[in-house]
C-alpha cells in the first residue's frame, strides 16, 4: 500500500507532555519557531529570523507526535518529485502570470512600467535574472527552506484537526506573523515594500498564496518540496524579476530603497482573488480528497 503523505501521523502515548505535543502539535510547533527563530529579535535587538529553524522544529516534532513513521513521512514530503504535471506548472509559473496580470493593471491605470530586469532585458540584465533566479532557488541562506516545516509540517498537522480551509488560514496568519521582525530591518525587502503600512497586503500574499499551496501539496500527494520549497522560490524570483527593480552588484543582489507599492498593491490583491478562486472550484477541500474534512 503506498504511503498517504499527506496525512498527519501520530503515536498512542501515556506520558503527559508528549501526549501535550501529540494533542496540539501546531501549537507546539509555532511556539517553539518563534521562540527559537526571533532570537535575534528579543535577545540582540536585531530585527531578523532565523531562517532554518521552521525546517529544525519539524524535524524535532515530527518524531515526537508520529514516530519513526512520522519522521520518515516528513522526510519523504521534501524529496517527493513525482506528480501531477500541472503542480509543477501552479507553483513554477502561476507567481509569475499573475505579476504581469498586475503590471498590466498598473500601466492601464496610468502607473510605469518597471525598471524590472525581466522587463528590460539586455546583455547584463539577462546575468542578473539568472544570478535572482539562482539565488532564489538555492537552499542555503533562503527563506525557502523554512518551507519544508510550514507545508511538511504544518499543512498536515492542521488539516488532520481543522480541515483543509480553516487550517490553511491558521498556517497562512502563522506564516505571515514569521516575518514580522523583518518589517523592522531597515535593510529588508519588506521594509522596501512600505514596512508596516504595506504589512496588511503582505498578510493577503502570504494567506492566499498559502491556499493556493495546500493545493498544489494535496494535488502533488503530499509533495512539500513542490508545494513549498519550489512555490515559495516562484513567487520570490517572479516578483523581483519583473516587479521591483533589482540589481547584482559585486555577486550579491541588490534591491532599490523603494518599490512601487501600488503596483505590489495590485499584485496582493491579484494573489487574494486568485485564492478566492481555488477556494471557491474546490468548495473549500483544496484538493484534500480525505474522508475526514476535521475534527
Amino acid at each position: 500500500m503506498a504511503t498517504n503523505l499527506t496525512a498527519f501521523n501520530t503515536i498512542p502515548t501515556q506520558n503527559t507532555l508528549r501526549s501535550f505535543i501529540t494533542r496540539f502539535p501546531f501549537l507546539v510547533y509555532a511556539a517553539l519557531t518563534l521562540l527559537l527563530g526571533w532570537a535575534p529579535w528579543y535577545l540582540t535587538g536585531e530585527p531578523t529570523h532565523l531562517f532554518f529553524v521552521p525546517l529544525l522544529t519539524a524535524l524535532v516534532m515530527a518524531p515526537l507526535t508520529g514516530g519513526r513513521e512520522g519522521l520518515m513521512n516528513f522526510l519523504r514530503r521534501m524529496v517527493r518529485v513525482r506528480a501531477p504535471w500541472y503542480t509543477w506548472m501552479v507553483a513554477l509559473l502561476l507567481p509569475g502570470a499573475l505579476a504581469f496580470v498586475a503590471i498590466a493593471i498598473h500601466v492601464l491605470l496610468g502607473g510605469r512600467a518597471p525598471d524590472a530586469a525581466l522587463l528590460n532585458i539586455n546583455a547584463e540584465t539577462l546575468g542578473q535574472v539568472a544570478f535572482i533566479a539562482v539565488s532564489f532557488f538555492l537552499p542555503l541562506g533562503s527563506d525557502n527552506l523554512g518551507e519544508f516545516g510550514f507545508r511538511g509540517f504544518g499543512i498536515p498537522a492542521l488539516q488532520d484537526k481543522w480541515g483543509s480551509l480553516l487550517g490553511t488560514l491558521i498556517l497562512g496568519l502563522f506564516v505571515t506573523l514569521w516575518f514580522l521582525p523583518q518589517f523592522f530591518n531597515p535593510d529588508s525587502p519588506q521594509t522596501s515594500m512600505g514596512g508596516m503600512r504595506f504589512f496588511p497586503f503582505f498578510l493577503i500574499t502570504e494567506v492566499g498564496w498559502s491556499f493556493m499551496m495546500t493545493w498544489v501539496f494535496n494535488k502533488s500527494r503530499g509533495s512539500s518540496l513542490i508545494a513549498g520549497y519550489i512555490f515559495h522560490s516562484a513567487f520570490n524570483f517572479w516578483p523581483v524579476a519583473l516587479l521591483v527593480s533589482a540589481t547584482v552588484q559585486g555577486g550579491e543582489l541588490g534591491f532599490a530603497s523603494t518599490f512601487d507599492t501600488r503596483l505590489l498593491t495590485i499584485n496582493a490583491l491579484l494573489v487574494g482573488l486568485t485564492a478566492v478562486v481555488f477556494i471557491v472550484a474546490t468548495r473549500g477541500q483544496l484538493g484534500n480528497t480525505s474522508a475526514v474534512v476535521g475534527r
